[in-house]
């Protein structure tokens, strides 16, 4: 790869150009900014709840090819749901605190409930951890209605993603919480099985009511399966739970022409084989801790459009900008030779990391990511 003068494709016709197998000009930028300093770096502007969603935007269609999750920085406080889940949320980092059930047999109770909740579905209903939602928050407009909104304020320069799609795996055993859930599918398989299903069920429908590839040409579904180390559940489980669902849901935004990246945290290997059979088009986002290094699964998975590879939770935090910059140039050499390359953090551009970082990734991609004709 050598340097050229000027970009010649716009970001939506490199990404389409990955996606389809082709070279595109140079490798895109990918990333999902949740930085504060790097948001004021970027547009010289303070950020605030109010005006938050905006300058990330911007930021996002000065600096980005390609984002997934955006939304707008949220104020710190408890949130209670009717339902009697409690959330805390911290400007872009929601987590739950506190459930409507302690034990196994009150979880499989609210299973029981929930399942007919997620069944009673609406159109563009999303089930996730924060329980029912319309996608983009709840409002009177259509999801479609709502994307558009949102691109328009990120700009025609960079390629967002629709609303991030859950496989329901994730759903069910966060809801519950790991070790409940883990309880619940012991004492009663058949009902989790049950109520996995009805999730799932709930996005394929959602899918065919909101995929457009005119809209965007990609899809991220999700569903963290790992920690840095090994799985959360065994193969076994996965291939009896999990992978079914996956096949069918990456179907139905195959149906509407819309390839799909699968995000999972952590160390996947063991079952990187099953994802293939699964039909998925791309991974994210390859932590170089886990062991997942871009290079090694670019040599087994050739076809896959790899989006992330840069570490975020070592190098990006507490590196150099040479040492950033080093990485990068690696990425670009083990992985980035046959186009199927988006790169950038392994996760998020998260609060810990320095902006000189981050202008080092970028900078270094745009230097030597471009592709010699």
């Amino acid at each position: 790869m050598r340097s050229l003068p000027r970009d010649t494709m716009t970001a939506r016709q490199r990404v389409e150009a990955t996606l389809e197998g082709r070279l595109p000009d140079r490798v895109p930028v990918f990333d999902l900014i949740q930085n504060i300093p790097l948001i004021e770096h970027v547009t010289g502007e303070k950020v605030t709840a109010a005006n938050g969603l905006e300058l990330l935007c911007r930021t996002i269609g000065e600096r980005l090819d390609v984002t997934r999750g955006v939304a707008a920085p949220a104020k710190e406080g408890i949130v209670r749901h009717a339902d009697g889940f409690v959330y805390r949320q911290e400007w872009w980092t929601s987590w739950l605190v506190e459930r409507p059930f302690r034990d196994v047999e009150g979880a499989l109770e609210y299973v029981r409930r929930n399942i007919d909740e997620v069944r009673d579905r609406r159109p563009g209903d999303m089930w996730t951890f924060a329980g029912r939602s319309i996608v983009w928050g709840h409002s009177t407009r259509s999801p479609r209605e709502q994307y558009l909104e949102l691109q328009e304020k990120i700009g025609e320069n960079t390629v967002l993603f629709p609303a991030e799609s859950p496989v329901g795996l994730d759903t069910a055993h966060i809801r519950l919480g790991l070790e409940l859930f883990c309880y619940a599918y012991a004492e009663n398989p058949e009902l989790i099985s049950e109520w996995l299903e009805a999730l799932n069920e709930c996005e394929i429908a959602r899918v065919h009511e909101v995929a457009d590839a005119g809209l965007s040409p990609v899809a991220l579904v999700f569903a963290d399966q790992a920690d840095k180390n090994q799985l959360m559940f065994s193969p076994a489980f996965l291939r009896r739970e999990f992978f079914p669902r996956l096949r069918k849901l990456v179907e139905a935004w195959h149906a509407h022409g819309v390839k799909v990246i699968f995000h999972s945290d952590g160390n996947l290997w063991r079952v990187l084989e099953d994802f293939r059979e699964s039909g998925i088009d791309g991974l994210n986002p390859l932590e170089p801790l886990a062991g997942m290094y871009a290079g090694e699964v670019r040599r087994a998975y050739p076809e896959w459009v790899l989006m992330g590879g840069v570490d975020a939770s070592r190098l990006l935090p507490f590196g150099t900008e040479e040492e950033v910059r080093g990485a990068v140039r690696r990425t670009l050499a083990e992985a980035g030779g046959d186009g199927r390359l988006w790169l950038g953090s392994s996760t998020e551009i998260h609060p810990a990391i320095p902006v000189g970082n981050v202008l080092a990734m970028w900078e270094e991609i745009e230097r030597h990511g471009y592709y010699g004709g």
